[in-house]
């Protein structure tokens, strides 16, 4: 099996429990690279819980989790040590000032050119790259997170609570522009919502939890599949 086959994550057996509560409980399922996963369930459906076992915050009562077929590495303490291709965007909160141009500029150097032109030249959003970070709405401030993730070339990218703080236009957008990164870069991207609304617009395959249970499992379409640098 090459490496573009080999799932990047791949779930055995998991069980993860607070207390006398079973918080997820999954028995097997593979995420595969190129492709737009959704998780969707109501609030207390394990959603959280599932996000943060995949970025390596949980630890596991039971089974096991893979990533790229091999468990993650930890540090002497025992703590798991996350990859740092593995981006996890939550919230609209940027610790810095100055203005969205500075900000992509002294992340990004010259990359900030072509970032304007993908995703600040719109008529809704042109307006937001000479603002100060400070006076930008939740919705512009959740752009700019996004868009850092997208550029910051990962291989996994995880979006918790996605759609959120967007108007339709603005989900439109990033629904294209996730499938495709996913595509074009090879890279796994996995959003939740209480939602399916909100990620149905983007995703390949969908995950519906229920009481930490995966109680459907429904394809959209076969991602294509691509040759990739990952």
């Amino acid at each position: 099996m090459n490496r573009i086959q080999i799932p990047i994550f791949e779930l055995k057996n998991i069980l993860i429990s607070y207390g006398d509560k079973t918080a997820l409980k999954i028995r097997n399922f593979k995420f595969h690279r190129g492709t737009v996963y959704g998780i969707a369930g109501p609030l207390g459906s394990g959603k959280s819980t599932f996000l943060n076992m995949l970025r390596g915050k949980l630890d596991l009562d039971d089974g096991e989790l893979l990533y790229e077929s091999n468990p993650f590495k930890k540090n002497w303490r025992g703590k798991i040590k996350l990859p740092e291709e593995i981006i996890y965007v939550k919230g609209a909160d940027v610790s810095s000032g100055g203005t969205v141009n500075q900000f992509f500029t002294s992340r990004f150097q010259d990359r900030s050119k072509q970032i304007k032109k993908q995703y600040y030249s719109s008529n809704n959003s042109a307006n937001e790259w000479e603002a100060s970070i400070d006076s930008l709405s939740a919705g512009q401030l959740r752009r700019l997170n996004l868009v850092t993730a997208i550029e910051s070339d990962p291989k996994v990218l995880i979006i918790d609570d996605y759609g959120i703080n967007f108007d339709d236009s603005t989900l439109r957008e990033f629904n294209k522009k996730l499938s495709h990164t996913a595509r074009a870069r090879g890279v796994t991207i996995i959003l939740s919502s209480s939602r399916i609304k909100d990620i149905s617009g983007a995703v390949s395959v969908l995950l519906s939890l229920d009481n930490g249970h995966l109680a459907k499992v429904r394809s959209f379409k076969k991602p294509e599949q691509r040759s990739s640098r990952r």
